[in-house]
């Protein structure tokens, strides 16, 4: 399906494509919630293996050490699960509403948020740039995460309040 094919499909009657985006994260200190556990439980299982392997020997028990190293495979699989679905994820502001788009194989999902539930954007420090612009349920707010294009995302947030 081509590109005009598929906004064809989504826009309504009279809605207007502003921005359209995905999330780009880089590999950087500053985007630790984007792995999840997997840091904290890494440097636990190395504190652990140093441990065993100081109060042990080279020698003896040498199997805990083995043990520690598969187990860091867990967090590892979180995190790549995590950035597969960042690298399907898809964003796009509309003079109507904010959407949310997830492609699978086989379908598009997509959740569309309206303008009323826009606050004021908040950039966030990750690399690139997170903005958060959307007041959901239970008083959390939510935004396009991850942005190279952020610059250009918050001139349209700013084009869309006035």
């Amino acid at each position: 399906m081509s590109s005009a094919a598929f906004w064809d499909t989504v826009l309504e009657p009279g809605e207007q494509l502003l921005w359209a985006g995905r999330p780009k994260p880089r590999l950087h200190w500053r985007n630790w919630p984007l792995y999840g556990a997997a840091p904290m439980a890494a440097a636990g299982l190395a504190a652990a293996a140093l441990g065993i392997a100081f109060t042990y020997g080279p020698s003896r028990e040498m199997w805990l050490l083995a043990a520690c190293g598969i187990l860091v495979l867990i967090p590892l699989r979180a995190t790549r699960a995590q950035l597969r679905t960042y690298a399907a994820t898809r964003y796009a502001l509309t003079n109507r509403r904010a959407l949310f788009f997830r492609i699978d194989t086989d379908n598009t999902r997509a959740k569309a948020y309206p303008h009323s539930t826009m606050i004021a954007p908040q950039t966030l420090p990750t690399t690139p740039p997170s903005v958060r612009f959307l007041r959901v349920e239970n008083g959390k707010t939510l935004g396009f995460d991850y942005l190279e294009t952020a610059p250009e995302l918050l001139s349209n947030l700013k084009q869309v309040r006035e």
